[in-house]
């Protein structure tokens, strides 16, 4: 690789920072500070906290063994302009700013990516973001790590407790996962409760606080098995946002017994879908059903029978979806509201388990004790996450890691070990880099 290509590499990260998101240092220094005499700068604890992430470090310790390499320190500060903060200071910012000023710079961030119509092309129907809701455990204790933490109790009497988050993330279908707005799963703290807090409860708050962020931003909700329920049609009619919701065989019994009825009648529409990819025929059967009422509620469902066949060996495979959706049906949009119905696993895939499995160390304990500090830990590595799939989804970065036969994981790891092994210290070429204005297609 020659030296201008390692550059650019290298360079990628503040590339999409800078490109995407002009704003965004000056945004993390206006973050309040609690300290007097400072050692760093707010800015070099966030870019500090989120340098874990973006190079998927799995820990702060690992974190702190990479920032002890001079050639990192002197690369980082080139290219990002900060000193590189240890862990632990960061750590005891993170113990004390509030998490919503950290979600606050996360939504400006989306916000900039719909200023720049960056994700336009993956509407539905060309005027709704896709946004997948669901929730997850991360960290699971022995014992409880903060008060008001969710908690199972086993037949034998044993507690565990787990942090849930539920997640809000609009998703598209080359990929992307970007958080909108994270929700925590929290017991009160300091009273006493007969139930515990659960993923509708927060749904509840996840969809108030959605709508006083993006009042006028529409959204089609993506929603699993848990959710067709009448709080839920009301929550969406009243924000007048669309649904598509997974309905399971023996969810809402009388919408149930009406689609049975319209079966036995033949009282539904019929499409079909054909497509290939390198190795699969791929067909969709849609059967569709109109006017079916539920409490007051207006649905429509589809049911898809997915087939894909193998184009050597024949074999084939066969997968039912069904969802209920508020939209109309008709032969037109039925296969497009089955295909988002689909994109609801992404936040699972692309989503939860990415952070989990692919790098990112979700389910580590970055603070033990500080829930304050977890939250924020969470919240800047869905930065991360969101940078890093800006980078890495970039066509010309797809193109070099198929001709290299690489994955991203690899090609961060060798770009963190560029950063410690050599000196970029051509500030002209570095600046030049930064200050392009380069076209970034997706």
């Amino acid at each position: 690789m020659q030296k201008f290509e390692k550059y650019q590499l290298v360079c990628r990260l503040a590339v999409t920072i800078n490109r995407h998101f002009p704003d965004f240092y000056r945004r993390i220094s206006e973050l309040p500070d609690y300290r007097k005499r400072p050692e760093y700068e707010v800015r070099e604890l966030i870019v500090s906290g989120l340098l874990v992430f973006l190079f998927k470090q799995k820990s702060r310790n690992q974190a702190d063994n990479t920032a002890k390499n001079y050639d990192y320190q002197d690369n980082i500060k080139s290219i990002f302009g900060i000193k590189v903060a240890d862990m632990d200071t960061v750590d005891r910012y993170l113990r004390w700013i509030n998490p919503c000023k950290l979600e606050q710079i996360k939504q400006d961030m989306f916000r900039e990516l719909v200023k720049s119509k960056a994700l336009q092309k993956y509407k539905f129907a060309g005027k709704y973001f896709k946004v997948a809701i669901d929730g997850s455990g991360l960290q699971s204790y022995d014992y409880e790590p903060y008060p008001g933490c969710p908690y199972k109790k086993s037949k034998n009497g044993k507690k565990v407790w787990t942090t849930y988050v539920l997640e809000a993330k609009v998703v598209t279908s080359n990929g992307f996962s970007i958080s909108l707005a994270t929700e925590w799963i929290e017991n009160p703290a300091n009273r006493t409760f007969d139930k515990q807090d659960c993923e509708i409860k927060a749904f509840d708050r996840l969809a108030k606080r959605l709508k006083e962020e993006f009042p006028r931003l529409p959204l089609v909700l993506l929603l699993d098995g848990l959710y067709p329920k009448d709080p839920v049609f009301n929550i969406c009619k009243t924000n007048r946002w669309r649904s598509i919701i997974t309905l399971k065989d023996k969810s809402l019994k009388s919408v149930q017994e009406q689609i049975a009825d319209k079966m036995l009648f033949k009282d539904y529409g019929e499409q079909n879908h054909l497509t290939t990819d390198k190795t699969h025929w791929l067909k969709n059967d849609y059967k569709y059903f109109e006017g079916i009422e539920y409490k007051g509620h207006t649905l429509y469902v589809a049911e898809t029978l997915f087939e894909k066949q193998h184009k050597l060996t024949g074999e084939i495979e066969q997968t039912r979806f069904v969802h209920v959706t508020d939209i109309p049906l008709n032969e037109d949009n039925v296969h497009e509201i089955s295909q988002a119905g689909r994109l609801r696993w992404k936040i699972e895939n692309e989503g939860f388990n990415n952070q989990k499995n692919n790098g990112y160390n979700a389910e580590h304990k970055f603070s033990r004790t500080n829930f304050n500090a977890t939250k924020n830990y969470y919240q800047l590595m869905q930065i991360a996450d969101i940078i890093n799939q800006l980078t890495y989804k970039i066509a010309h970065i797809q193109g070099f890691i198929r001709n290299f036969g690489l994955t991203v994981n690899a090609l961060i790891k060798d770009i963190l070990s560029y950063l410690k092994a050599m000196e970029f210290d051509d500030f002209k070429l570095i600046e030049e880099i930064l200050a392009k204005n380069v076209q970034l297609r997706y």
